[in-house]
């Protein structure tokens, strides 16, 4: 997770964890229901560190962005680590309600 030398070690802990989760866990046993829960749960997380996770799926893989939520003017942020799952999901960005962000939908 290089890049990461300016993030406090708050940020860089929850980007720790869900690098991980991402990575032990088979992204294509999610449902959209269950994706989107998960997803709350984790955001809640980011913000308790000032960050923010988006996700966008783009053929039934899903890109992760993180933002720092300090200093930002309107909706942007500092984008601070982006990555893609490795699994695919059986479902597109249309099923998930909007509960989070989605990169590119907005």
């Amino acid at each position: 997770m290089q890049g990461l030398h300016s993030a406090t070690k708050g940020e860089r802990e929850v980007i720790r964890q869900l690098v991980h989760s991402v990575l032990v866990r088979d992204m294509g046993t999610f449902n959209a229901e269950r994706f989107r829960d998960w997803i709350k749960a984790t955001d809640i997380n980011f913000r308790k560190v000032a960050l923010t996770l988006a996700f966008r799926i783009h053929d039934r893989s899903i890109h992760f962005t993180i933002k720092q939520l300090r200093g930002s003017s309107g909706r942007g942020g500092r984008v601070i680590f982006q990555f893609t799952s490795a699994t695919r999901v059986r479902f597109d960005d249309a099923d998930v309600a909007v509960v989070a962000p989605i990169v590119g939908n907005a």
